[in-house]
């Protein structure tokens, strides 16, 4: 796992590198790392590079070049290294690493060196000839960066906000509208820029940014476009053999690395899909058995568990089994993690704690994931826009196999009637019921106080969210795609992925943000997207004979993950509780403690998805993370 932090003082005060130093410790999680520094002048740069085993194998993170005096700290994965090598110059020498092609690309274009660059970067380049810093994030989110502008004084990045706190000149206050956001389950997504404190703000995915000591300016610098439809597939098969060249290649690219690479199995065809190819692909180079890892249920019978066993019933893989049952047996340390998470947010995961740990104990350094599938293949509005362009046959059958797939029923009625009410509903009639919903849903299912959202308006906060749906773009599948694609619900989602992999050292890879494969997807038709009521047409008709049956037709959407969370944190013998009563007030601005109390009667009767359980779950844990905040 890498990490990178820096610093422009611009008030003309002696650089500490003390203050680099520990900015540079704070990025490491697990106490195992390397650094390295530089600093001159009024500019200080640093990384961190560390692992949940024994020995990091890893490229330089910070890279300088005497001629020019430029410098670069880079946590990157470049895509298409030989081709930008050829332009640079440098075919046939030695393998330039990463962090040197992109400053090799910076002395070659400047701030055009952005459009050169494919694949997951998070970078700041120092010039001193013009006494700017020049900050990216890559195209879809996959690596942070946060910042801090004190203007006439400061400007500083990093991989964490933790990281940023450490330097003594940047406050550490609250910011309550992202504590309303917490509470307001849906608002995780408001943005792309809000964190927990006030000082501090995410770069968004697809923007530079360019520090000097009198400014900093960010741009966005690339954006999702839909393909003209000559340029696209025609068939079925088209379709499927172009999504499947897309797919190999992106594995192709994320599987090369110094470090070992594993990956995540849920038995979900997004996973499966990348598993299977991934591991096709080693075989075939000689560098297999892929690592896997999986959560199951030993004590139940369902189908995630029996889709994980199909899919480790194909030769290759080398598979890591967490038991559901096991990891309850584990609490004490599954809580020490999820309660030391850099955000509340982060707490609430588990599981994928659980799957990190163990890929780190088995000395793997990168890990597969698919977790963006359902954005990329997302079906949104489909049939809706069968029934307005006359397409009556086909969303009839779409609406019987949803039916009759997800609900074991046979009519398709429901279906039909809401994509029917929703086709004929006027736009502005539909948004102000959408709105009025949502607001009686999110107050009704959350803790917040009611003077604490009106403190923080919390309406406007939700009026800010829905501003991310344009109220046209479901008409048409690639503008709905794209809005999709382009949401804060994506990059949120992965960095949050980030943050608790950070935890145990290891590094997530997310092949199905690759550029070429989410530009290619962006443009599928309806009928790529639902077939027959099935989600994911043309990644089902592309496996349809190399997954298993299990795996490529499953019909339900069961996950472990938040029951295993509700089942470890909320129960009336979790030692959190007597924690949770302490915590009280500091909990007492932001949440109604009348609801909490009686959720916290509730646990232990009935279901594990009994709202109240989630109510404590989310109190334990934002409870726990303003105590260090304070502390």
């Amino acid at each position: 796992m890498k990490g990178i932090c820096g610093f422009f003082q611009f008030d003309g005060r002696p650089l500490q590198v003390g203050d680099l130093n520990a900015m540079c410790a704070a990025l490491v999680r697990n106490g195992l790392g390397q650094f390295q520094h530089w600093h001159g002048g009024s500019m200080a740069l640093a990384s961190a590079e560390w692992s949940g085993h024994d020995g990091i194998v890893g490229e330089p993170i910070v890279f300088d070049h005497p001629a020019s005096g430029c410098v670069v700290v880079a946590d990157v994965r470049l895509d298409d290294r030989r081709r930008l090598s050829a332009t640079l110059g440098l075919a046939g020498g030695t393998r330039a690493s990463d962090t040197e092609l992109v400053l090799r690309a910076w002395l070659r274009w400047g701030e055009r060196c952005i459009e050169q660059l494919d694949g997951d970067f998070a970078f700041a380049v120092w010039d001193p000839r013009q006494q700017r810093l020049f900050c990216a994030r890559d195209r879809m989110g996959v690596k942070p960066l946060y910042v801090h502008h004190a203007p006439g004084r400061l400007f500083a990045f990093a991989s964490s906000s933790t990281a940023l706190l450490a330097h003594p000149q940047i406050p550490a206050r609250l910011n309550e509208g992202r504590i309303a956001d917490y509470l307001v389950t849906q608002l995780e997504g408001i943005d792309h820029t809000s964190t927990f404190y006030r000082d501090i703000e995410r770069l968004p995915p697809a923007h530079e940014l360019i520090a000097t000591p009198g400014s900093a300016h960010r741009r966005r610098y690339w954006a999702l476009q839909a393909r003209p439809t000559n340029e696209l597939p025609r068939g079925e098969d088209d379709w499927a053999a172009a999504l499947t060249e897309a797919l190999e290649r992106a594995i192709t690219r994320h599987l090369d690395s110094p470090g070992r690479v594993g990956c995540m199995l849920s038995g979900g065809l997004d996973s499966s899909t990348l598993a299977l190819l991934a591991n096709q692909q080693l075989a075939t180079s000689g560098g297999g058995p892929l690592p896997t890892f999986s959560c199951i249920d030993t004590g139940a019978d369902n189908e995630e568990t029996r889709a994980i066993r199909a899919m480790l019933a194909l030769p290759g893989f080398d598979a890591t089994l967490v038991d559901r049952n096991r990891i309850l047996d584990e609490q004490p340390a599954l809580l020490d993690w999820m309660l030391d998470a850099e955000e509340p947010y982060d707490g609430s995961m588990p599981l994928i704690h659980a799957q990190y740990r163990a890929a780190a104990e088995r000395g793997v350094d990168a890990v597969i994931d698919g977790i963006d599938g359902d954005s990329l293949f997302l079906e949104g509005h489909g049939l809706v826009r069968q029934l307005r362009t006359g397409r009556w046959l086909g969303a009839l059958r779409n609406a019987r196999g949803i039916d009759r797939i997800y609900f074991d029923r046979r009519s398709g009625l429901r279906p039909l009637g809401a994509a029917m009410r929703s086709a004929l509903t006027p736009m502005p009639l539909r948004n102000y019921w959408h709105r009025a919903s949502a607001m009686r849903s999110n107050l009704a299912s959350s803790l917040i106080s009611p003077e604490f959202a009106r403190r923080v308006d919390l309406d406007a906060r939700l009026a800010a969210l829905r501003a991310h749906r344009s109220p046209g773009a479901h008409a048409q599948p690639a503008n709905e795609a794209m809005e999709a694609l382009s949401h804060p619900y994506l990059s949120v989602a992965l960095e949050r992925y980030h943050r608790v992999a950070a935890q145990h050292g290891v590094e997530p890879r997310h092949p199905m943000t690759d550029r070429l494969l989410v530009e290619l997807c962006v443009n599928l038709p309806d009928r790529q997207r639902l077939h027959d009521g099935w989600s994911k047409a043309v990644l089902r008709h592309a496996m349809r004979t190399r997954l298993p049956a299990a795996v490529c037709w499953r019909q339900d959407k069961q996950h472990l993950g938040w029951s295993l969370t509700r089942t470890l944190l909320a129960s009336q013998q979790s030692p959190l509780l007597d924690r949770l009563r302490q915590l009280r007030p500091l909990l007492a601005p932001y949440i109604n403690l009348a609801t909490l109390d009686a959720a916290t009667a509730r646990l232990g009767a009935g279901s594990a998805d009994d709202p109240s359980h989630a109510a404590v779950v989310e109190a334990a844990l934002l409870g726990s993370w303003l105590a260090r905040q304070k502390a």
